[in-house]
């Protein structure tokens, strides 16, 4: 069985080649049919890297070879990076990578690399915020060059093969670098080592759970209002063209309605959910979404189609179904799911990654239509023209001469859609004998965890078994095929091979699936199996200094930054996940929860929107925590007495009771950010403070710094002496409130400054 499956994928993966070749052939291929060059990528398994495998460049995989020889040979390295379905980088590859001229050039004075950036995400979060950096925006494919020790320079996108008007092609670009590598080599390494510095600043800048801003209602409010103001109340959605999904936002709008049932967000939801559903971004004829619409309208896509978009569309539109029981909202859900399994689910478990957006150099061309196709696979001419009036198709082309399929009248035209099922099918059968755009093979962990959590709470909403059984067997692939012996997670797979470490992401979405799995069978074997992934990635990814998850393991090789990746994509962060997850694993879990989200508290209030999943777990946090009883202790008690009095100036004890397993900061603390313990009186106080003598707090280290800590614990005495005001008049037995401040701390945590108000009777 293992053997047939295999040759099947090989098949699979020879097809993909045939179509990623068939356009530039003729200048791939010598005349009996050979290839003229075939480089290292050949023994590569990704669909993306095969596509340059023919390439006159003489390129490698990111390897320790690769480096090596840069080093060795102290030549620069060019540093390509893009994915299957991405437009540019197949132009790019036909234009530039094809041009044996220029790959000449790039042969003789540079290493070149190339990689899948689905495959290396750490390495493109790194290099991709270089080009940011260097020339203010990004895309792919992105170009870096780098000095043998892998520090980035000068960047850019998508480069022509000749000079054009403000773009220099690629030769003028690849001699102006070499010249500055051989000529001012010193000022290229400062350069870089200056990029470099910066690149960890922007990525890896130090989060910290030590910064004194409580988890409270006021973050999640903030983001609601950052959400409000960005909402575009014509066309749903947020902001402008081009328009994303954005599927954070929507769950944390559908947490905030199920918290306080303000229907302006679930309209805020509903409204994004149909124009998404019944405009072009929408395959309208066989289910899915696709990335994105170019413009404010949902009209017209960037046709490729991202297994994660879709799994993440189909759970929010079964939340959808859940509260408004709206049947459009099931259907969509239910064809999302009928997409995947006729074309992106593998024979063996598991799903694909992504459909690219062109066939024969030619973007959308699966997916449009004329109508006279349309006329002439019905063959009824009333049905085409109902299928025509009611999909747009007979107000005109809306796509260089063809149409792409959408419901001009939304909503109201969901009957007319559902009655027009057979002439979809119709549709559907005859689209598949058109050119296939290129299906990437690749299986990925957590994308894989995404869509395992979308069917398995589509069996838990809807009771279709077919749903069930699918997640099943994808989560026990990845179980059986994609573990190591030690029980680590590899991240890809694709044609029998496993290959590169996991990554945070991998085990938070991962653990994400099996956490519903088993909430909608019961089956222990998937809580068990969350737990033990759970445990293995607190090992390999907890920061126990500052808090949150690392993106990469600690042992990773061959990067000039560690991250932890915090901020939302095109899927949400894995720290976020991860403390959702956290959550729902309970008691044991939930103070590494509580951690991570002091430790991107501070961002999350600067940057709402980069941090809207994260946002959303923390109303997950806040919910739990305002339905837990209130602690029976409090950290500190005190209590203040008189001891003397010398010179009318009144001698003072403070007593504390610090709880057992916490600590306060002493005065002076050892480190500048921490708040110390001090004591201070009112203004209005009919006695001022001569002084206080804190006593020296206990040195300590602790996971979270360097440097040692001065704290106070257990039962503290803290003198201090006081004097009445000379212009305040004399009262027998006045109170007077002296003001405690202080941090309670723990081993792991800081918590939220407090004052505490100790009453003191003052005799006159």
């Amino acid at each position: 069985m293992k053997n047939t499956i295999r040759k099947f994928l090989i098949c699979l993966l020879l097809f993909n080649l045939a179509w990623i070749v068939n356009a530039d052939e003729a200048a791939l291929k010598n005349p009996d049919g050979s290839w003229k060059w075939t480089n290292r990528l050949i023994h590569e398994t990704s669909p993306y890297l095969l596509l340059h495998a023919h390439n006159p460049v003489d390129w490698y995989p990111w390897s320790d070879e690769a480096i090596a020889l840069a080093k060795k040979e102290n030549k620069l390295i060019f540093l390509s990076v893009g994915y299957s379905t991405c437009y540019w980088c197949h132009v790019m590859e036909r234009k530039v990578f094809s041009n044996p001229e220029i790959a000449a050039m790039m042969n003789k004075n540079f290493i070149n690399i190339k990689i899948d950036r689905e495959e290396r995400p750490d390495l493109d979060e790194i290099y991709m915020t270089a080009t940011q950096l260097l020339i203010q925006r990004g895309g792919w494919p992105n170009s870096v060059f780098l000095t043998p020790d892998l520090k980035p320079f000068y960047a850019g996108t998508y480069f022509p093969p000749t000079d054009m008007p403000g773009r220099p092609g690629f030769p003028t670009i690849l001699d102006a670098v070499h010249e500055a590598w051989v000529t001012r080599a010193a000022e290229v390494i400062e350069s870089s080592n200056q990029i470099s510095r910066t690149i960890e600043m922007a990525i890896s800048r130090g989060f910290t759970a030590l910064n004194a801003r409580a988890l409270d209602r006021s973050l999640t409010t903030s983001a609601l209002d950052y959400l409000r103001t960005a909402y575009n109340h014509a066309y749903g959605g947020f902001g402008t063209a081009p328009k994303f999904p954005s599927p954070a936002n929507l769950e944390f709008l559908i947490s905030e309605y199920e918290r306080t049932s303000d229907e302006a967000l679930l309209k805020m939801v509903t409204r994004t959910l149909d124009m998404m559903a019944y405009g072009g971004m929408y395959d309208q004829i066989g289910g899915g979404f696709h990335r994105y619409s170019v413009d404010a309208k949902w009209l017209i896509p960037h046709f490729e189609k991202m297994l994660y978009d879709n799994a993440q569309l189909a759970r929010i539109y079964l939340q959808a179904y859940q509260l408004t029981q709206a049947p459009r909202y099931r259907r969509i859900a239910e064809e999302i799911f009928s997409f995947v399994f006729r074309e992106m689910t593998a024979p063996e478990g598991g799903f694909y990654s992504a459909l690219d957006a062109e066939t024969d150099a030619e973007e959308g061309k699966y997916y449009v239509w004329t109508q006279d196709e349309i006329r002439r696979v019905l063959g009824n001419q009333k049905e085409a023209e109902s299928f025509g009036d009611i999909y747009g198709v007979n107000k005109g082309a809306n796509f260089e001469g063809k149409s792409v399929l959408h419901v001009p009248e939304g909503a109201a035209a969901e009957t007319a859609v559902i009655g027009l099922a057979t002439a979809r099918e119709k549709l559907l059968t005859a689209r598949t004998e058109r050119e296939y755009p290129l299906l990437d093979t690749k299986i990925i962990v957590n994308w894989n965890g995404l869509m395992i959590d979308a069917l398995a709470y589509g069996y838990h909403v809807l009771g279709e078994e077919r749903y069930l059984s699918t997640a099943s067997e994808a989560a026990e692939f990845v179980l059986e095929t994609m573990r190591k012996p030690d029980g680590e997670l590899w991240h890809t797979y694709t044609a029998g091979v496993v290959k590169q470490d996991a990554y945070l992401d991998d085990y938070a979405f991962f653990v994400r699936g099996l956490l519903t799995l088993y909430q909608a069978t019961r089956e222990e074997q998937w809580l068990d199996a969350a737990k033990t992934l759970t445990d293995r990635m607190i090992q390999q990814f907890w920061d126990d200094k500052n808090g949150g998850f690392f993106y990469t393991k600690a042992d990773a090789k061959h990067l000039i930054v560690r991250t932890k990746k915090p901020y939302d994509s095109a899927i949400p962060s894995g720290n976020a996940v991860a403390v959702k997850n956290l959550l729902v694993l309970g008691t044991d879990y939930r103070h590494y929860a509580e951690k991570t989200l002091r430790t991107f508290a501070e961002s999350m209030a600067q940057s709402p929107s980069s941090f809207m999943y994260m946002h959303y777990a923390l109303n997950n946090y806040l919910t739990s925590a305002e339905n837990l009883e209130p602690p029976s202790d409090t950290v500190v008690t005190a209590t203040a007495k008189i001891k003397g009095k010398s010179d009318e100036v009144f001698s003072v004890e403070l007593q504390l009771k610090i709880a057992a397993g916490w600590h306060i900061n002493a005065n002076p603390t050892g480190q500048d950010y921490l708040i110390p313990t001090t004591v201070e009186l009112d203004a209005n106080a009919p006695v001022e403070l001569v002084d206080v003598a804190y006593p020296k707090g206990r040195s300590m280290r602790f996971e979270f710094s360097d440097e040692p800590l001065n704290v106070y614990e257990e039962d503290l005495t803290i003198p201090l002496r006081l004097k009445q005001k000379s212009n305040v008049p004399n009262r027998k037995n006045a109170t007077i409130i002296l003001k405690l401040t202080y941090q309670p701390c723990n081993d792991t945590e800081c918590l939220f400054p407090q004052t505490l108000d100790i009453p003191l009777r003052f005799p006159r």
